[in-house]
């Protein structure tokens, strides 16, 4: 009886309540290793105002699309976090770097070639102002083609969306059983000028437990992407007016080609948090994703995917506070 009330005493008290703060501080060095795997069908169908000509390239294009059989793909990549100390004015600066590790893709069960370019690291140098949650990205590097300089024009607007759910969770407190649910709003860049989208959600923490120095959450997610993209003028149409550009100039305006999509989904996972040094140690989610393309020729895809995801944090500070292991 007296050895089970001193190893009562000796083992830390779980915290009457918890925030899911996964704010960066000053020091904090962390990885997280994530492998997300996907699995994807699609199909192909015209759209009420299709042409004959249209519905008939339509039609071909569904039926390789139907030959071709279901798309999986895995990634597994890294993303590691370095923080340094704060400057006269109290911002931290950051450098984050992120690649991948490995990336296949399976067609109707037949491997894809992947371009080594497209899994190029991406290094990110910044910094965050944590009062008011202030984010600068100050230097890109690296990355697939064409994301070093889209993140440097526009993508300090999607990872300050990013930080405010960062914000919105760390202000938040719970008890266990309780549950805390924040919007998910965020400014999606596009690759070229003139394309707009916008992603808007909700997620949803619920603390389950906490147990030696982790607390336990289930997690739900709902995101629903709107993108409209401005496409190049086709080929056919470019060619007509570089041979007559006097009546190209005179006939009337073509309306502009546009990708309209919009992709709905809902999930559920765990997370587990390391509460000494607010590292995410073991998160999962799985997404169920439906989503529909309206193309400039008259064409609807839609696609339907799967997609479970798993990150696994460590800390490479070496700081972190270890649990202590049970007695025996």
């Amino acid at each position: 009886l007296l050895g089970l009330q001193a190893l009562a005493h000796a083992a830390p008290a779980a915290p009457a309540e918890v925030r899911f703060d996964t704010t960066p501080r000053a020091g904090m060095h962390q990885r997280q290793t994530i492998d997300m795997r996907a699995r994807m069908t699609m199909r192909m169908e015209a759209t009420a105002d299709a042409t004959e000509e249209q519905r008939a390239k339509v039609a071909q294009a569904a039926q390789r699309m139907g030959e071709a059989g279901e798309i999986k793909m895995l990634m597994q990549m890294q993303q590691t976090t370095a923080v340094g100390q704060p400057d006269a004015e109290g911002w931290l600066p950051l450098n984050m770097t992120m690649g991948h590790r490995k990336m296949t893709v399976e067609v109707g069960g037949k491997a894809m070639p992947v371009p080594a370019d497209r899994q190029a690291d991406l290094r990110v140098k910044a910094r965050f102002e944590p009062k008011d949650f202030r984010f600068e990205v100050q230097e890109v590097e690296g990355g697939p083609p064409g994301v070093g300089a889209m993140m440097t024009s526009q993508g300090a607007s999607m990872l300050n969306d990013a930080f405010k759910l960062h914000k919105a969770l760390a202000a938040q407190s719970m008890k266990i059983g309780e549950s805390v649910e924040v919007p998910l709003t965020m400014a999606l860049p596009m690759p070229l000028p003139g394309g707009a989208g916008g992603l808007q959600g909700q997620v949803k923490y619920t603390l389950k437990r906490v147990e030696r120095g982790v607390a336990y959450f289930d997690l739900r997610m709902t995101m629903n992407i709107k993108i409209d993209t401005p496409l190049p003028a086709s080929a056919a149409a470019a060619a007509s007016a570089a041979s007559a550009p006097e009546a190209a100039a005179s006939a009337p305006e073509a309306a502009p080609r546009v990708l309209h999509m919009v992709m709905n989904g809902s999930g559920k996972g765990t997370s587990a948090l390391r509460l000494a040094d607010q590292l995410p140690v073991d998160t999962q989610l799985v997404m169920d994703l439906q989503m529909t393309v309206d193309g400039p020729d008259n064409s609807r895809m839609q696609m339907d995917m799967v997609m479970d995801t798993r990150s696994k944090g460590e800390s490479l500070s070496g700081k972190a506070a270890t649990p202590a292991k049970k007695k025996s």
